[in-house]
């Protein structure tokens, strides 16, 4: 069983559990909660516990989460950013998109070097959390390693599909301790070189396994013997070996015809002993020229299989394309013995095995950033295609997958969850429906906090959170007295019946008190009022106030009689709108048309019988047949 595979056992400090057994539950996101229970079933005999009385304690269990790292944050953040660039991306086929992505694909790994810079001073500069950072650092140069590897043979493809020079790049770059060694020795410009530094040799042949061929010269000119023939004639064969480049101007096949007849004049000096007055270099030129078993000896001096490929195709096959570079693999691979969990990735890579690389990109302890976002990539430049059994393309369905499973390990994070959500509103499947619920697992927290959940909540149509989150919080705002603030919870979530309910209450404080709460929200409800029937009856009700505050009589009466007719108004606010009625009856203006005042009084006869209107009753009528008189007698010399 591979390490990666060896399920994990995690020790419960608790001695009920010890003795009684244990039970667990899933709460929200990963977390586990983990508690004593005494297993029984139908065949459990009825008596009373062993275990009464007793403290009993619920543990919580979660993975480890190393992205909620101060320094990996920055990571996860800037990649966020990368991702939801390439959702922008206008695709139309591959060939112009494909710039665009190659580009992002160099954004992320300069992110994850930068995180591996960090990483590395984190590691130099503490002493306590030394061996978390180091194993950080493996895990994240790792996964810029394979993420490199990836963009050479599936993203950034050279035409021709010819692998090598890229590949000889990416070994360079990842194993540059025999160039800097080389660089050193050079640095003193010493004949003799060899003579002053014990590592001279083992630097050339690092050197020509990566194809750094002019440091080899350099080197070489260095030597003691460097004026011999031999050594002449091997640096100029090293300056005149033939390398490919798909914009040289040659063919493959010409460039192919030149490298073979290169190849058999240094085969030729190898035969003639040519290079036989130094062993080293011997083996050197033997190993150029394409020997087999020489590369093999040379194998001590490598510190990855892949190198050893490197080397293998730059010295025998130049001109190797992608799927021909699963056999060299594979035949380097079985004889290195490679078992670690990175080299089952590279060498899937080489393959052109995706599945198995995605499959064990997700053992790298990196909680899924690493497989969301290379599948992602690969995704959208359409190199991915994931068959199962049946024979189904289910590739969708996997990037969708690994998606979910990123975003929604980021919503157990306090300010990360919002990261998290931008990477469920891409999943078209599940993706809002893992938000929905997600979203209404957040802790609450600040206002702030609350309102940027209803915002991600609105700017996906899920309503039904919004309106959710908004009556919690209304329902705490009326338990403090905050009846304004409740109402305006009300409004955002645009919730009719929550609506009602409050303009209910700020209708019943009016009755009792005979006072307006909350009159500047009242002031700036505009179009929020046709939330409900009874929020607009609340705000027009306002509005009469403002009027009769300014004296503007014949407006005020005119919208009482608006609010009358409406029937809007609930049952017991009759008698509140009618009272306000008689003031504007008995002033000195005719207010009321005859056809108002007819309204005014039909109304008094359904709805009079209220007792708080019974000491007003009388007045009130009084009031109605004088305005109606008036009315008439006006409306009446008005015609004449």
């Amino acid at each position: 069983m591979a390490e990666e595979d060896i399920p994990q056992i995690v020790p419960i400090p608790d001695d009920l559990c010890r003795r009684a057994g244990i039970a667990a539950t899933w709460r929200t996101g990963n977390n586990l909660g983990v508690f004593a229970h005494k297993h029984i079933n139908v065949y459990s005999g009825d008596k009373n516990s062993n275990f009464y009385p007793c403290d009993s304690q619920v543990h919580f269990l979660r993975p480890e989460i190393i992205l909620f790292n101060p320094i990996l944050r920055k990571l996860v953040n800037e990649s966020n950013g990368i991702f939801l660039s390439i959702r922008k991306i206008q695709k139309s086929n591959f060939n112009e998109v494909r710039p665009e992505l190659v580009r992002h694909s160099k954004q992320y790994r300069s992110i994850l070097r930068a995180c591996v810079e960090s990483l590395q001073d984190a590691a130099e500069n503490v002493s306590d959390d030394r061996e978390l950072y180091e194993n950080f650092l493996t895990i994240f140069y790792n996964v810029e390693c394979v993420w490199h590897l990836t963009e050479i043979l599936y993203i950034d493809t050279l035409p021709g599909d010819v692998v090598l020079p890229q590949l000889l790049e990416w070994v360079r770059f990842h194993f540059p301790s025999r160039e800097l060694t080389a660089l050193k020795i050079l640095s003193k410009k010493t004949i003799g070189a060899e003579l002053e530094n014990i590592n001279y040799w083992e630097a050339v042949v690092g050197c020509a396994l990566h194809g750094k061929l002019d440091i080899v010269c350099a080197l070489l000119s260095f030597h003691t013997k460097a004026d011999h023939p031999a050594f002449v004639t091997a640096i100029q064969a090293l300056k005149t070996m033939p390398v490919y480049n798909v914009y040289g101007g040659y063919s493959v096949n010409e460039f192919t015809m030149r490298w073979k007849h290169w190849q058999s004049d240094l085969t030729s000096n190898l035969e003639y002993k040519t290079f036989i007055i130094d062993h080293n270099l011997e083996e050197l030129m033997k190993l150029i020229s394409g020997d087999e078993s020489t590369l093999w000896e040379f194998a001590k001096y490598t510190e990855a299989w892949y190198e050893l490929v490197a080397a293998k195709l730059l010295y025998s096959s130049p001109c190797c394309k992608q799927p021909e570079l699963a056999q060299h693999a594979n035949n380097i691979a079985e004889r290195w013995q490679a078992g670690r969990n990175l080299d089952h990735i590279i060498l899937a890579l080489m393959e052109s095995d995706l599945y198995k690389v995605i499959e064990q990109i997700q053992y790298m302890n990196d909680n899924g950033w690493f497989a969301a976002h290379l599948t992602d990539l690969l995704y959208s430049c359409e190199k991915l295609k994931i068959m199962n059994e049946e024979q189904a393309n289910v590739t969708a369905q996997l990037h969708e997958s690994l998606l979910l499973d990123y975003g929604s390990i980021l919503f157990s994070h306090s300010s990360l969850w919002q990261c998290g959500a931008s990477y469920l509103e891409h999943c078209s499947i599940s993706g809002l429906a893992r938000l929905e619920t997600l979203l209404q697992s957040i802790p609450m927290g600040s206002e702030a906090r609350i309102n940027k959940i209803i915002n991600v909540a609105r700017n996906n149509d899920l309503i039904n959170v919004v309106r959710s989150l908004c009556k919690i919080q209304g329902m705490k705002s009326i338990r403090r007295g905050r009846i304004g603030n409740a109402l305006a919870w009300a409004i955002k979530a645009q919730d009719g019946a929550f609506a009602t309910y409050i303009a209910d209450e700020f209708l019943k404080y009016y009755v009792n008190e005979s006072k307006i709460q909350c009159k500047d929200l009242l002031e700036n409800l505009g179009a929020s009022m046709l939330t409900s029937d009874r929020l607009t009856f609340l705000g027009k009700y306002w509005e009469f106030h403002q009027m009769y505050e300014i004296r503007e009589f014949k407006e005020a009466a005119r919208l009482l009689i608006a609010l009358i007719i409406s029937n809007l108004m609930p049952k017991y606010f009759w008698s509140t709108l009618l009272t306000d009625a008689i003031p504007l009856l008995e002033s000195d203006q005719v207010l009321f048309s005859s056809e108002d005042t007819s309204i005014l009084a039909r109304c008094v006869e359904v709805h009079g019988d209220d007792p708080k209107f019974e000491d007003k009753l009388e007045i009130f009528r009084l009031a109605v047949a004088r305005n109606l008189a008036r009315a008439l007698n006006l409306e009446g010399c008005e015609k004449d």
